[in-house]
């Protein structure tokens, strides 16, 4: 697991809605709690009940026959896992940190719309992450967005914001669709331009979060950053 320092002034190049706490929910007695590494539901089983992220980290995949897989999204605390069409599920859903599920009956048509919204325009996003981004980019983006998602204040008298990364290079690579090389190599040429500092792979300060959100959007290149 990846852990991001923003500093609270650089707080800004983040959504506001980023900022603020997930869920203001609390641990009821039908909570599910599950490991790292466990499977939540699997792709071509049967529609797995619509559960709300309370806690943790869950990665969204589809795997094609020969065992290749993409992982379409990260989900963080807020968001529901399970929905869609269909009498089965299009895609696997995995924990990559310890996660609390909290089953959802019938969901609200306000919630379920803004659920849905949200979903189209992670996937328009992520589609053109693909299909247009270059490596640089695509780090950038998953550091940002996961930086927002799982964002942690400080007890520091500093004030600082900390982020939790819990995809492995190799999960940011399957997300991302790019080598574990090049995802870890991307780090390195974020590191030496002055965007993040880590003292190793697993604790990293985020230096100047407005600059990597420019490279993120294709508005400046590494070597400008």
């Amino acid at each position: 697991m990846l852990q991001f320092t923003l500093k609270a002034a650089d707080a800004r190049a983040l959504p506001p809605h980023l900022l603020s706490d997930k869920t203001g929910r609390r641990h009821g007695a039908n909570a599910l709690h599950l490991p790292p590494r466990s499977t939540v539901f699997l792709q071509g089983y049967g529609r797995a009940p619509q559960y709300r992220v309370l806690d943790g980290c869950v990665a969204l995949s589809q795997s094609l026959p020969d065992g290749r897989r993409q992982i379409i999204d990260m989900v963080g605390p807020g968001r529901l896992l399970g929905i869609g069409a269909g009498e089965r599920n299009r895609c696997s859903a995995d924990t990559l940190s310890y996660v609390t599920l909290e089953p959802v009956g019938e969901v609200d048509h306000r919630d379920l719309e803004q659920a849905l919204e949200e979903m189209v325009l992670r996937a328009q996003a992520h589609a053109t992450l693909l299909g247009r981004k270059t490596a640089p980019e695509r780090v950038a983006s998953a550091i940002l967005d996961l930086a927002g998602q799982f964002v942690r204040p400080s007890r520091s008298k500093r004030e600082a914001v900390c982020f939790n990364l819990h995809p492995t290079r190799g999960e940011l690579a399957d997300w991302l669709g790019l080598t574990v090389e090049t995802v870890s190599r991307c780090f390195t040429r974020l590191k030496r331009a002055g965007l993040i500092e880590f003292s190793h792979p697993e604790i990293v300060t985020l230096l100047q979060p407005a600059a990597l959100a420019d490279i993120a959007a294709g508005t400046r290149t590494l070597t400008q950053a």
